[in-house]
């Protein structure tokens, strides 16, 4: 049975799409470099790792980005979150399963400035935890990182269900022992359909 329902953050409770973001931003050309040299680049998950630092990021890329918008960046670097909102229906759909009884939990990829900007996601106020990839120098897929969720807050893998967005990490939660789905962008009613096939009540 399932008692408590796990969270991805970017992509699931807020709309982390940088592509879109940096083209808004930036001209075609810019964006593609920034792309290319942080926000899609092996930095970025040493970041959520917690092993590098915004202002080492900036001083490594230094070199490779345009100096008219290296200050624009550097500020992007060390802070994204007003460029990720929340998504309402998902936390409508948080509600609801609190409401229900279900513990609600997050597994997010995340550098340790999360527990600064936290408070500007709306849903993360009905949680019963958090556990933050850099606080434990851990990535999803790895497995180390679902046991880590699972000690820290007493949950048994297969009374849970996991929500990603990112299929690698929905196959690395399930070798952990724990069910999910990936869910994909603004499909919410198919990510119902999948909670319900589980046995969860919407």
């Amino acid at each position: 049975m399932i008692k408590n329902i796990i969270f991805d953050m970017g992509g699931v409770l807020i709309d982390y799409n940088p592509e879109k973001t940096l083209n808004e931003v930036f001209d075609s050309e810019t964006a593609a470099v920034l792309l290319k040299e942080i926000f899609r680049n092996p930095i970025w998950a040493d970041k959520d790792r917690g092993i590098i630092t915004p202002q080492e990021i900036m001083e490594q890329k230094r070199g490779a980005i345009p100096p008219q918008v290296f200050d624009k960046v550097s500020e992007m670097v060390d802070n994204f979150y007003p460029y990720m909102p929340p998504f309402e229906k998902m936390y409508e759909l948080v509600k609801r399963l609190k409401e229900n009884g279900y513990g609600i939990y997050l597994l997010s990829n995340a550098s340790s400035d999360f527990h600064i900007h936290r408070k500007g996601i709306p849903a993360l106020s009905l949680f019963d935890g958090c556990l933050i990839s850099a606080d434990y120098k851990l990535l999803k897929p790895e497995k180390e990182i679902y046991l880590a969720l699972f000690e820290r807050f007493s949950l048994k893998p297969e009374e849970c269900f996991f929500i990603d967005d990112v299929q690698a990490n929905i196959d690395g939660a399930r070798n952990a022992g724990m069910s999910g789905h990936c869910y994909c962008r603004g499909d919410i009613e198919i990510l119902k359909e999948a909670l319900k096939e589980a046995g969860v009540k919407i």
